[in-house]
C-alpha cells in the first residue's frame, strides 16, 4: 500500500515537474502561430496593387445605375483581389450635397452607392488628392470622404483641415508597416488647397514641395516602405515633363520607396533601380474615355512586392476599357502595349519583359541584347554577375567552371552550397580555386565525377557539356527518343551525350542553328548560358 501512494505520489511530482517546465519554456509550436509567426519567419513580404484614375460618375455612373456597382470592375476582380493592399485614385466627388464648380469644363460627382463595387473589387485605400473630389464644393468633399470610409476604404489626401488632408496612412501586414501620402499639384484653383483649418486637398507645387518632402521624411522614420501617390503631368504625354522629374528626384532624395504618378490619363514608363519604383503614370483605370483616343483608354495593374528593406519584384498588367467596362489586355494587343512600356521605360534605367516583370538594367552592354531579360533575373537571383567596369560581356564564352557555378546556384541557395561537405577523394581543382565550392557541390550530387585528370575547370565550356551538366543535374530524367534526331551533326556523340542533347533540345532549353545543326563542340556564351539556366530553372521539380 505504501509502495503504490509512493508511486502515486512521484508521478504527481513528475507532472508538476513537466507543468512548471511548460509554463516556463512554451512548447516551439506556440511561437509559430497566430500573429507571433511573422517573428520567426525568415522573409516576410507584402503584394501591393496599384491602379491609375478612377471614375465613378458620367457615363461609368450611367452603366452602374443599369447593372450594378460591380458592372466596371467583373474582368478584373481575380487579380485586383489577389493583393494585401489596392490602392488607386479616385477622381471625382461622392455624394448629395453641393453644385458643380463655376466655370469648370468637367465636373464629376457619383453616387455614393457605387463605392459598393469600390470595396467588393478589392480596394482597401484611394487618394482623394486630385482635381476633382473638389468639383461640387468643400460640403461634397467632407461628404465625400465620410462615404468613403463608410465603405470600409481608407481615404488619403484630403479632409476637414491641412493636418487632416496631409496626414499619412499606416497600413501594416506580416511585420511590415508601409506609410503612404498623398499630394495633387494639380488644382483649378489654390483655394482647394487645405490650409489651416480650412478644409480640402494636400496640394504642392511644381516650384515649391517642401511640404511633401518634409512630410516624407517623417513618414520613412516611421514605416518600412514609404509611398506617395501623386497627381502630376501633363494630360495625354507619354514622357515626364523635366519639372516631373524634379520632383520625383526630390521625393526619392527624402526616402520615397515608391511613387505612384496618375493624371496624364495615358501609361508612361517606370523607373525601377531593384530597391525603389516610380510609375510617372498608370493611366485610366475605370474612367470615361473617348474612342477617339484610344491611349487614353489603356491603363494597367501595378503589382508590387515590398520587403522590410526594398521593392523586390515589380509587374505590370495591362487593362483596357471596354464601354465602361475594364478587361485585362491579352494576345497579341497586350503584347504591343507591354513592348510600348519597355520603350517608355528603357530611359530610366530599367526594361519590361514580355511576361510584364519590370527588372532594373543592371549592365551597359545588355541593354539591346536579345539574353537581357535572362541576364537581368539570373542577376537579381545572384547567379550571375558582371565585370567591375559595369559590363556583363554577354557574348564571351564561358567556362566550364563558370557555367558549373551557374548551375550550382540554380540548384541550390549560396548557404547550402557553402555547407556541403567536400566528397573524399575530390580533385577536379585546387582549393585555392575560385569554384571550388562550386563544384564539389555538384561532385556531392553527382553531376561531375570526383576526379578526371583531362578535365580542367578554365577551359571553354561546349554546348555539348553544358547538355550533359543539365541533363546529370535533372537526376535521371525520362530518356528522350533517340531515333529522332532533329539536328544533322550528332552522329559522333556518345549515348550519355546525345541523351543529354535531346533531352535539353525536347525541354526547351538550347536550340540549334538554322542549317539544322546543333554544334556541340562550340563554346557556349555568358548570354547562352543564362538563358538555359533560366530556362532550367522553369523546368518542374526545380
Amino acid at each position: 500500500m505504501r509502495q503504490a501512494i509512493a508511486s502515486v505520489s512521484r508521478l504527481f511530482c513528475v507532472i508538476l515537474a513537466i507543468i512548471f517546465l511548460i509554463t516556463i519554456f512554451p512548447p516551439a509550436i506556440l511561437f509559430s502561430q497566430g500573429e507571433d509567426a511573422n517573428l520567426i519567419k525568415p522573409t516576410n513580404l507584402v503584394r501591393l496593387n496599384f491602379v491609375g484614375d478612377i471614375l465613378l460618375a458620367s457615363r461609368v455612373g450611367d452603366l452602374i445605375r443599369a447593372e450594378g456597382p460591380l458592372a466596371p470592375w467583373k474582368g478584373v476582380l481575380d487579380v485586383l483581389r489577389d493583393a494585401d493592399f489596392t490602392i488607386g485614385n479616385l477622381e471625382c466627388a461622392l455624394g448629395t450635397t453641393g453644385t458643380p464648380a463655376p466655370g469648370k469644363e468637367y465636373t464629376f460627382r457619383a453616387a455614393p452607392e457605387s463605392l459598393a463595387g469600390l470595396k467588393e473589387a478589392g480596394f482597401d485605400l484611394v487618394s482623394l488628392a486630385n482635381n476633382h473630389t473638389l468639383d461640387y464644393g468643400v460640403e461634397c468633399l467632407l461628404e465625400t470622404v465620410e462615404n468613403v470610409k463608410k465603405y470600409g476604404i481608407i481615404p488619403v489626401g484630403a479632409g476637414k483641415d491641412e493636418a487632416t488632408a496631409r496626414a499619412p496612412v499606416i497600413l501594416e501586414k506580416n511585420g511590415i508597416k508601409i506609410g503612404v501620402l498623398a499630394t495633387t499639384m494639380i488644382v483649378p484653383t489654390p483655394e482647394w488647397a487645405a490650409k489651416g483649418d480650412r478644409p480640402g486637398l494636400a496640394v504642392d507645387y511644381s516650384g515649391w514641395f517642401t511640404n511633401i518632402e518634409s512630410r516624407l521624411r517623417e513618414l520613412s522614420t516611421q514605416a518600412d516602405i514609404s509611398v506617395v501617390l501623386i497627381h502630376w503631368g501633363e494630360e495625354r504625354k507619354t514622357t515626364p515633363e523635366s519639372w516631373v522629374l524634379k520632383i520625383e528626384s526630390a521625393l526619392r532624395r527624402a526616402g520615397a520607396d515608391i511613387i505612384i504618378g496618375t493624371h496624364p490619363h495615358v501609361l508612361r514608363g517606370f523607373r525601377y533601380d531593384g530597391k525603389t519604383l516610380t510609375a510617372h503614370s498608370l493611366g485610366n483605370f475605370v474612367f470615361t474615355t473617348r474612342p477617339e483616343i484610344p491611349a487614353c483608354q489603356i491603363g494597367a495593374i501595378l503589382q508590387v512586392t515590398v520587403s522590410r528593406e526594398k521593392v523586390e519584384n515589380v509587374t505590370v498588367i495591362p487593362t483596357k476599357i471596354v464601354w465602361g467596362r475594364t478587361v485585362l489586355m491579352e494576345g497579341r494587343e497586350k503584347d504591343e502595349i507591354l513592348s510600348t512600356l519597355s520603350s517608355l521605360t528603357r530611359p530610366f534605367g530599367a526594361d519590361i519583359d514580355p511576361a510584364g516583370n519590370v527588372y532594373e538594367m543592371l549592365f551597359d552592354d545588355t541593354k539591346d541584347h536579345w539574353a537581357r531579360f535572362y541576364i537581368a533575373r539570373l542577376a537579381r537571383k545572384g547567379m550571375v554577375q558582371g565585370y567591375g567596369d559595369g559590363k556583363f560581356g554577354p557574348d564571351r564564352r564561358v567556362t566550364r567552371a563558370e557555367f558549373a557555378a551557374m548551375l550550382a546556384r540554380a540548384l541550390a541557395p549560396e548557404e547550402e552550397i557553402s555547407r556541403s561537405k567536400v566528397p573524399e577523394g575530390f580533385s577536379l581543382c585546387q582549393e585555392s580555386h575560385w569554384a571550388y565550392k562550386y563544384l564539389s557541390y555538384l561532385v556531392a550530387i553527382g553531376t561531375l565525377p570526383r576526379e578526371n585528370p583531362s578535365w580542367n575547370p578554365d577551359e571553354l565550356c561546349s554546348r555539348e557539356e553544358a547538355c550533359i551538366l543539365m541533363w546529370r543535374a535533372k537526376r535521371s530524367p525520362d530518356p528522350p527518343d533517340s531515333s529522332k534526331k532533329p539536328f544533322s551533326d550528332l552522329a559522333n556523340l556518345d549515348a550519355e551525350s546525345l541523351n543529354a542533347v535531346l533531352w535539353c533540345a525536347d525541354s526547351g532549353l538550347i536550340n540549334g542553328y538554322e542549317d539544322g545543326t546543333f554544334r556541340p563542340s562550340t563554346g557556349i556564351t555568358r548570354a547562352e548560358s543564362a538563358a538555359v539556366i533560366t530556362r532550367f530553372l522553369g523546368l518542374s521539380g526545380f
